[in-house]
């Protein structure tokens, strides 16, 4: 679950409920992402680009291969994307050029900007290999 106004990421088990409360006139906007397990006991669930209320709108395509370790996604957009990592990754490729990332421990997010493309309605192609 990612909270778009508090930038915060929090993973859930299923049966687990996130108390919230807001003041008058607050508001809130989640994404809701599920786990999906790759290789070895490591979850991954994409949020998408982080700053836009419909974050996983910006995602085309995703997939991964049983027993592998990398995530291939197709996004559209620029800014910053953001998904849920159990372990840091090796590497980020963004159209096959290694880009830098950020990996926050506590929370598991990993995060890396996705530039302005030159033509409308470009769509990112993006590996992360773990």
């Amino acid at each position: 679950v990612y909270s778009h106004r508090g930038g915060e990421l929090v993973c859930l088990p299923k049966s687990a409920a996130l108390p919230i409360t807001l003041k008058a006139r607050e508001y809130e906007v989640f994404t809701i992402v599920p786990l999906k397990w790759l290789s070895n006991d490591i979850s991954f669930a994409p949020i998408g680009l982080i700053k836009m209320f419909n974050s996983g709108g910006a995602i085309s395509a995703y997939w991964f291969y049983q027993n592998t370790s990398t995530v291939y996604l197709k996004v559209r957009g620029c800014g910053d994307f953001g998904a849920y990592c159990s372990v840091m990754p090796e590497a980020v490729y963004v159209d096959s050029t290694e880009t830098e990332f950020s990996y926050q421990e506590e929370c598991r997010l990993i995060s890396f900007t996705l530039r302005v493309p030159e033509t409308e309605l470009y769509l990112w192609d993006i590996r992360i290999k773990i």
